[in-house]
C-alpha cells in the first residue's frame, strides 16, 4: 500500500497460571491470577527505515484479555446448553481482584483500561450477575487507589448495540479503540513524528454501554439510556523532537537499562464471558487504531486513520482471525464463532458480520 516493505507480526503469549478449559477454569484464582489469560503483541517493523545500526524501525502495541476477576463458576451440563452464571464465594474486600490489577500495574504500568464487553441487560440474567460484581469490585479498588492512576473502566454491551439496526457496533468499538490507544500509548524506537491530542472524547453516544471517561472526571460512569452529550477529539501530527530522544539516551547511559523515547504506559484489558469470541472483535478494533498510530509515528503515512478497505486492515483481519481460531481452540475446544470483521469487499469496506453467538 505504501511503496515499501512492512513486516507486521501479532503474538499471543497464553499464562501458564491457572491454566484450563472453559467451564473448569473461570474467573480468578487466590493469587489473582484469572483463567484464559492472554498477552497480544503487534510489532511493526519497517526494514527501510533509519533505526539504529541499520536494523530499522520498530514499533510495538500491547494488549491482554483474562476472565472477569471475581469468583464465579459455570458447571457444564448435557441438559443445558447455558448453564448460569453462580458466584461461588464472597470476598467483601475483593483481595484476588486487588491482586490481579496489581499485577498488571507492576507489569505494564498504568493506566489500566478495562474494557468490558458482557451484557449490561437480560430478562433472565446471566451476564449481569458477573458483570455487576465486576464494576463494584473495581469501584471498590478505585476508592483507594490515586486519581491519576485509577483503573478506568468502559462497559459496551457488544450483544444489544449488533441487534439493534440504529446503533453501529463497529462505530462503538472504534470509539472506544481509539480513546484506549490514546490513553495508554505505544513502543516505538525511532519515532520521527508524534501523535498530539488536543481533546479527549468525554463521552460518546450509545445505548447501554459505560462510557469511556477523560482522567479529568471519573473513570468509571455508567449508562443505560442512548442520550449522552459528546466532545470530538481532534489530533495533530508534528515533527518529534530530537531533544526527547537525547533525553532518553542520557537515562539509559546513566541507568545500564534501556529507555526509548516513545514507550507504552499502562495496556488495554479486554474481555467478554469467555474472552473469546467478543473480545476478539474488540482487541482486533483496537490493533486496527494502534497501526494506524503507529504507521505515522514511523513516518510511513500522514493519516491516523485507516481505510478499512485497504490490504493492510485485509491481512491484520486474517492474523486475528487465524490467532483468535487457536485461543478459542485452546480454551473452548471450537473455533471462534465471532471472526471478527470480514474481509468481503462492500462500499463500505469491511462489517462485523452477524455471527450466532457463542454463548
Amino acid at each position: 500500500d505504501y511503496g515499501r516493505s512492512l513486516n507486521i507480526t501479532l503474538l499471543a503469549r497464553r499464562s501458564r497460571h491457572f491454566a484450563g478449559t472453559r467451564y473448569l477454569k473461570r474467573g480468578v484464582s487466590d493469587r489473582g491470577k484469572v483463567a484464559n489469560d492472554v498477552e497480544h503483541e503487534q510489532i511493526c517493523h519497517d526494514e527501510s527505515g533509519g533505526g539504529g545500526e541499520g536494523g530499522g524501525i520498530f514499533s510495538s502495541y500491547l494488549q491482554c484479555r483474562g476472565s472477569i476477576p471475581t469468583y464465579w463458576t459455570q458447571e457444564s451440563s448435557v441438559t443445558m446448553p447455558k448453564p448460569p452464571i453462580v458466584l461461588n464465594r464472597v470476598d467483601p474486600t475483593y483481595h484476588s481482584t486487588q491482586q490481579h490489577f496489581e499485577d498488571l500495574f507492576k507489569r505494564y504500568g498504568s493506566p489500566i483500561v478495562v474494557l468490558d464487553l458482557v451484557k449490561q441487560s437480560e430478562k433472565r440474567e446471566r451476564e449481569v450477575i458477573v458483570g455487576n460484581e465486576y464494576r463494584h469490585a473495581i469501584d471498590y479498588l478505585n476508592s483507594y487507589i490515586d486519581q491519576t492512576h485509577k483503573i478506568r473502566y468502559c462497559a459496551l454491551d457488544y450483544s444489544h448495540i449488533s441487534k439493534h439496526r440504529s446503533l453501529n457496533v463497529s462505530t462503538s468499538l472504534n470509539e472506544v479503540a481509539t480513546w484506549a490507544v490514546n490513553q495508554t500509548g505505544f513502543f516505538c524506537s525511532a519515532p520521527r513524528w508524534k501523535i498530539v491530542e488536543d481533546e479527549r472524547f468525554e463521552e460518546y453516544d450509545s445505548s447501554h454501554t459505560t462510557t469511556p471517561s477523560s482522567s479529568k472526571k471519573t473513570d468509571h460512569k455508567s449508562s443505560s439510556s442512548s442520550s449522552s452529550s459528546s466532545s470530538t477529539s481532534t489530533t495533530r501530527v508534528e515533527p518529534f523532537e530530537e531533544t526527547n530522544g537525547k533525553e532518553a539516551a542520557f537515562v539509559s547511559h546513566h541507568l545500564g537499562v534501556p529507555v526509548f523515547p516513545m514507550e507504552q504506559k499502562g495496556v488495554l484489558r479486554t474481555n467478554c464471558i469467555d474472552c473469546l469470541d467478543r473480545t476478539n472483535v474488540g482487541q482486533f478494533s483496537a490493533g486496527v487504531m494502534a497501526l494506524a498510530q503507529q504507521l505515522v509515528v514511523m513516518g510511513i503515512r500522514s493519516s491516523v486513520k485507516l481505510d478499512p478497505s485497504s490490504n493492510m486492515v485485509r491481512v491484520l483481519i486474517d492474523m486475528y482471525v487465524e490467532i483468535g481460531d487457536h485461543i478459542s481452540l485452546q480454551y473452548g475446544g471450537s473455533e471462534a464463532h465471532k471472526k471478527g470483521p470480514t474481509a468481503e469487499k462492500s462500499e463500505k469496506g469491511p462489517s462485523i458480520g452477524k455471527h450466532k453467538e457463542l454463548l
